[in-house]
């Protein structure tokens, strides 16, 4: 969760996503990361570039389903101004593959 605006040059953001998953009734519960063999976020910069990243479990073992990756290692690169997006990406140790929604941050 990138409070307020980022600046360009950023490093150190503390970027996190509350991955959760949703019933067949319409009920979301929080999935449990504890489950994953490999965390990602993947960043999308204004001109639709892409960017995935490793991420990993903020509590755990992982079943409140927040997820985060801090920018502090070169991995990604707030370089252009607009309107940036993010989303989870979490590899099953059981199989298979799934993305969250995407969410929004502002780059200035």
């Amino acid at each position: 969760m990138a409070y307020g605006k980022v600046h360009t040059g950023d490093t150190y953001t503390d970027f996190q996503l509350l991955v959760q998953q949703t019933s067949v009734a319409g009920t979301n519960t929080a999935f449990d990361l504890g489950a994953a063999s490999t965390l990602q976020m993947v960043f999308k910069d204004p001109d639709g570039d892409e960017t995935t990243v490793s991420a990993s479990i903020v509590n755990s073992p992982g079943n409140d389903g927040i997820m985060r990756f801090i920018n502090s290692g070169g991995d990604l690169v707030i370089g252009k101004t607009g309107l940036w997006t993010y989303r989870a990406k979490v590899t099953l140790t059981a199989g298979g593959i799934f993305q969250s929604n995407e969410a929004t941050f502002e780059v200035i």
